[in-house]
C-alpha cells in the first residue's frame, strides 16, 4: 500500500520531528509544506495493518500532534 501522512507538529518541534520521521523504514518521501499542516510523509507497507503499524509509530515522534492518512488507490 502507498499512502500520504498528513502532520500537525509542535512548531519547536518540526525540524526534529522531520528528522525522525526521515529515518523510519517505510518512508518514501517526506516533505514541509505551509498551511494546515507542517509535514506531508509518502509511506509504503506491504499491507493495510503494516501501513497501520507504521502509521502509529509516526504518531509516536516527538513534537508529532496529530495525523491525517490518506491512502491510494487505483482509478479506472
Amino acid at each position: 500500500m502507498v499512502a500520504g501522512v498528513l502532520i500537525k507538529t509542535d512548531p519547536s518541534e518540526t525540524k526534529t520531528a522531520f528528522h525522525e520521521l526521515k529515518s523510519l523504514e517505510g518512508v518514501a518521501n517526506i516533505t514541509a509544506v505551509f498551511g494546515r499542516f507542517d509535514l506531508v510523509v509518502m509511506i509504503r507497507a506491504l499491507d493495510l495493518e503494516a501501513g497501520s503499524k507504521l502509521v502509529n509509530k509516526i504518531r509516536s515522534v516527538k513534537g508529532v500532534r496529530a495525523t491525517e492518512t490518506l491512502i491510494a488507490t487505483t482509478l479506472e
